[in-house]
């Protein structure tokens, strides 16, 4: 991973942990590097907003786990070099 993904990475690990409450973990992958956070359900509606803000960043983002309301879910956040030819 090259420092400027690293870099992307652990900002966005850093501002999810910091308005989702979770604790990110970040990892390489083959395709550049994955961060990853358990989030508590999202009280506000603004929160949501900021943590999309956070993801702008992110070349995909996904949601894993139950419905809005019922429990913890697992944030997925996937990061590519910025030469990458996949985009």
């Amino acid at each position: 991973m090259d420092a400027a993904l690293a870099g992307r990475a652990v900002a966005l690990a850093a501002r999810l942990a910091d308005l989702t409450g979770g604790t990110p973990q970040i990892q390489e992958s083959n395709r550049g590097a994955v961060v990853l956070c358990t989030i508590d359900p999202i009280a506000t509606e603004d929160t949501w907003v900021d943590v999309l803000d956070a993801l702008d960043i992110a070349d995909t983002w996904s949601v894993q786990g139950r419905s809005p309301g019922l429990g913890p879910r697992l944030l997925r956040a996937e990061l590519r070099p910025a030469d990458s030819d996949d985009g």
